[in-house]
């Protein structure tokens, strides 16, 4: 391997010890959601008295921690080969797994504590660990994005793909001081609402990147791309704004600012998932050649559309507003997509023929069901239809079901596999190749 090769390829296999920790994290996060669920501890009743608060609280852990965890190994991984750029050390790996595992162990210990002060007292501390190893990643945000030897017009994705490692220092102060002022009317939603929006980001590369960009299917001209993530950051920016004043109104009724909250969650959902070109990529996948792709990735985009209808229609559910379309989203597109995206590259750096390569089918079954009970309990509540106890309960152990399927297929097939590991996973040698010619 030449010097430039190695370069491009020296943080390849980082993503393995991520992966590691995010599966030890989420199964940390299932025991705890589990745990408190079925006995109605302190912590499940303050979910209750608490929503909005403690809701923060869980969308950070899933965001900040063990999903976190996923999207910078694939970053870390893929990142340096695609640009030509060497920009994370083994230190900054070491800093940002010690800061994230060590924020989410915290935050597994405040779920068990006493009274309500200490539970927040716990979760400032976990929160302030989750954003600081977010911070710490912006450092090799910033050298990846100017040390970047990929053009503009020739990338299939874009460099769309750097701005979340430009944003990360300035998002994640942003989540942590919108924690600490939690008491001032509107920094909840606000603090929400971008999480949300840097994980719909997260969503939409990763579908484009892997059609555009891995398949070659070629969704998407390069040029195009540019024009069309800015409307989509312009949609992002409007929805982040009317769920900030939102929450500063306050209002029990729906006004128009709560309208204009839930609208434009659903214009944002519903843009990204037309952005993708979903009519060519159903017609290569299920008709013709039936071309061979990430069956999680595709049920990721699929499932947008839903989760836009739910956020039109969170004025319904008027129990929990706006929460229809952030659930929706996050427990199906969301870890769909990276949670399809982060398996698939495995199996890239074991140079398995992706012809050859198997679908989850009993996760895939847990999602279904879950995905059908999620639809039902949102009808029941829109049209009054009685309890939705059991659809939210089949709702809840088809997730987590689901969720250990994963956790347990992911560790099977980095830990526990013997099939011969490749330094440069298929398809990226391509990025290698064509620079060593040049």
């Amino acid at each position: 391997m030449s010097r430039f090769e190695s370069i491009r390829s020296s943080t390849t296999g980082s993503y393995l010890g991520l992966y590691v920790t995010s599966c030890i994290s989420t199964a940390m996060f299932g025991i705890a959601m589990g745990w408190h669920l079925l006995t109605e501890s302190l912590f499940f009743d303050l979910i209750q008295s608490e929503y909005e608060l403690m809701l923060y609280v869980i969308i950070t852990w899933t965001c900040l921690g063990w999903l976190m965890c996923l999207v910078a190994g694939i970053g870390f991984d893929i990142l340096p080969l695609i640009h030509g750029s060497s920009p994370f050390h083994e230190d900054a790996l070491r800093q940002f797994i010690l800061m994230n595992f060590a924020g989410q162990t915290v935050l597994f210990i405040s779920t068990f504590m006493n009274t309500p002060e200490q539970i927040q007292e716990f979760s400032t501390i976990g929160i302030s660990f989750l954003c600081i190893a977010m911070i710490l990643l912006g450092r090799p945000g910033r050298r990846l994005y100017r040390d970047s030897k990929m053009e503009t017009d020739g990338d299939e994705v874009g460099l769309v793909s750097l701005v979340p490692g430009l944003s990360f220092p300035f998002l994640g102060g942003l989540i942590l001081v919108c924690w600490m002022w939690r008491n001032t009317p509107g920094m909840l939603d606000l603090g929400r609402s971008v999480m949300v929006m840097l994980y719909l980001l997260f969503t939409l590369i990763m579908i484009i990147s892997h059609f555009n960009r891995r398949l070659n299917w070629h969704i998407l001209a390069p040029e195009k791309i540019s024009l069309r993530i800015r409307g989509f950051f312009i949609l992002c920016l409007l929805h982040v704004l009317f769920a900030y004043l939102a929450g500063r109104e306050g209002a029990e009724t729906d006004t128009l600012i709560n309208q204009m909250n839930n609208y434009t969650l659903g214009m944002v959902l519903f843009y990204a998932f037309i952005m993708c070109n979903p009519l060519l990529i159903m017609k290569k996948a299920w008709t013709g050649e039936r071309m061979a792709h990430n069956t999680l990735i595709l049920a990721a985009l699929c499932m947008l559309p839903f989760s836009a209808f739910h956020a039109f229609n969170s004025a319904s559910y008027l129990d929990r507003p706006g929460s229809p379309g952030y659930a929706t989203f996050l427990s199906t597109s969301a870890l769909l997509a990276i949670w399809g995206y982060s398996q698939y590259l495995h199996l890239d750096h074991l140079h398995i023929n992706i012809h050859k390569r198997k679908s989850n089918v009993p996760f895939m079954a847990c999602f279904l069901i879950g995905f059908a009970a999620i639809q039902v309990l949102f009808i029941k509540n829109w049209f009054e239809l009685g309890s939705t106890d059991l659809e939210q309960n089949i709702w809840i152990i088809s997730l987590g079901t689901g969720s250990v399927l994963m956790v347990v297929n992911l560790l099977r097939q980095t830990m526990l596999s013997f099939d011969t590991w490749h330094r440069v996973p298929m398809f990226y040698g391509r990025y290698i190749q064509n620079s060593s010619d040049d």
